[in-house]
Parts: C-alpha cells; sequence; structure tokens
C-alpha cells in the first residue's frame, strides 16, 4: 500500500513537471510568434514608409511617448494586448496539434457543447456567476476607487471597438484555451476536479494580479465557476462562451463613464 501510495506521489508530482515544462514551450512559441508579427509589421511599415505623406510606425510610437498623447498610448496599449493575446493563443494551438496528433482538440477540450443549453443547471450556473461577478464589480468600485483609472476607455469608436474585441473575443478565448482548456485538461488526468479547479483557478487569478490584490482575489470565484463549467460540459468552448460574455457586459457597463 506505501508502495502504491509512493508512487502515485511521484506520478502526480511528474504530472505538475510536465505541466510546467510545456507551459514554458507554449510561452517560447507565443513569444517567437509574437517577434514575427512585430517584425512583419515593422517591414511592411518600412515599405509604406516611402509612400508620401506617411509616417513611419516607430516616429508615431516615439511621438507618443514623448509628448505622453494618452490617446496614442492607449491606443498602443491595445494593440500590444490583442497581438500577445493571438499569439498566446495560436502557441496553444501549435503545441496540441503537435503533442496531440490527430486527437489534439482533446488536449484544450475543444468538444460540442451545445446541447447544456437546454438544461436548467447549465443556466444555474451562468446566472450565480454573472450575479457575482457584477457584484464584485461594484463592490471593487466602490471600496476601491482607484481601480477605476487602471483601464483607460477610448472616446472614439474605433478605439472603443478595439477594447471590445480585446476584452470579449481575444481574451477570452485565449485564456480559457490556456486555462479551462490546457492548464485544466492536463490536471484532470492525474487529479481530482476539486485539486485541478484550485489549481487552474488560482493561477488565473494569480494572472490578473494587481498591487491591491483586490483584482485577483475577485477574480478567484470567476475561475471556480468557469472550471465548474468546463467540468459539467466537458468543453472549454461553453467557458468562453460564459467569459465572452461577462466581459461583454463589463465593457458595455463601461463605456457611458
Amino acid at each position: 500500500m506505501a508502495e502504491l501510495a509512493q508512487k502515485t506521489i511521484k506520478s502526480k508530482a511528474y504530472a505538475i513537471f510536465e505541466l510546467c515544462l510545456s507551459l514554458i514551450v507554449i510561452v517560447g512559441v507565443a513569444i517567437i510568434l509574437f517577434l514575427l508579427t512585430v517584425m512583419l509589421a515593422a517591414v511592411a511599415d518600412a515599405i509604406l514608409a516611402h509612400w508620401p505623406l506617411s509616417r513611419p510606425l516607430e516616429e508615431r510610437v516615439r511621438s507618443a511617448i514623448s509628448n505622453r498623447n494618452s490617446e496614442a498610448l492607449t491606443y498602443l496599449g491595445l494593440a500590444a494586448s490583442s497581438l500577445t493575446y493571438l499569439a498566446v493563443g495560436l502557441a496553444v494551438l501549435l503545441v496540441a496539434r503537435l503533442r496531440g496528433g490527430a486527437d489534439w482538440l482533446d488536449l484544450v477540450a475543444w468538444r460540442p457543447w451545445v446541447s447544456w443549453l437546454r438544461r436548467r443547471s447549465f443556466w444555474l450556473l451562468v446566472g450565480a456567476t454573472l450575479a457575482y461577478s457584477f457584484a464584485a464589480d461594484f463592490a471593487i468600485a466602490y471600496f476601491s476607487p482607484d481601480t477605476r483609472n487602471w483601464l483607460t476607455t477610448p472616446k472614439d469608436g474605433a478605439g472603443a471597438a478595439l477594447l471590445a474585441l480585446l476584452a470579449v473575443v481575444f481574451a477570452p478565448v485565449t485564456e480559457e484555451l490556456v486555462f479551462r482548456g490546457w492548464i485544466f485538461t492536463n490536471l484532470r488526468r492525474d487529479f481530482s476536479f476539486v485539486t485541478t479547479v484550485l489549481i487552474s483557478s488560482a493561477v488565473f487569478a494569480g494572472m490578473h494580479y494587481d498591487s491591491t490584490h483586490v483584482y485577483a482575489l475577485a477574480v478567484f470565484p470567476v475561475g471556480l465557476a468557469l472550471g465548474a463549467l468546463r467540468e459539467l460540459t466537458g468543453s472549454v468552448k461553453s467557458s468562453i462562451a460564459l467569459h465572452a460574455l461577462n466581459n461583454f457586459i463589463a465593457v458595455c457597463l463601461s463605456f457611458p463613464d
């Protein structure tokens, strides 16, 4: 019995090590994809720089930083964030494809889930998550008013559209592929649901860390709910949908301010 327990501990320790190693590989691939995209943008910018009335991208960036142009810096931040999310999401899919072969979609739990729309348990979980998220956002804004300055909402239509695209599409898809797709699926093979959802949610909250610790603590229960939905439906698509809906509501509420 003791020998079996020791083997189980070693197996789980190896599973954690293998997961950490795979995440390092994903980060490395994402960095390569990010740099390749930046290089392609630089080449395209160098070509366009010869056009009449055009300004090189590097010059525009330096001008925005030196003049502290908040609107231009907001655009740069949104563009950089969008590119980062795209790179990470593609990296997860590439590593899954190379590792999983024909069954690579199972490594990120990319499975059908629409049938769950007819189940009461699904909507109860979704409703509870959205209600908590709204209450948590209100509480954070009330007790920590400085948090309102974390995000500068663009005043023009193009900037608002880019922010909405980042928050409602890029962030939910990439974050769910990483946390409820790759991490959750890998952990679930060797650990119980409770252990898996706690670890994946803790890492998810840690990635939303801020100096006040408030936001990370508020995000942790949302991670638990998304993990529960992933377990319930067996598909990362359901957690992507809930994550996107939650962010969509948050973006809509932020625009009037």
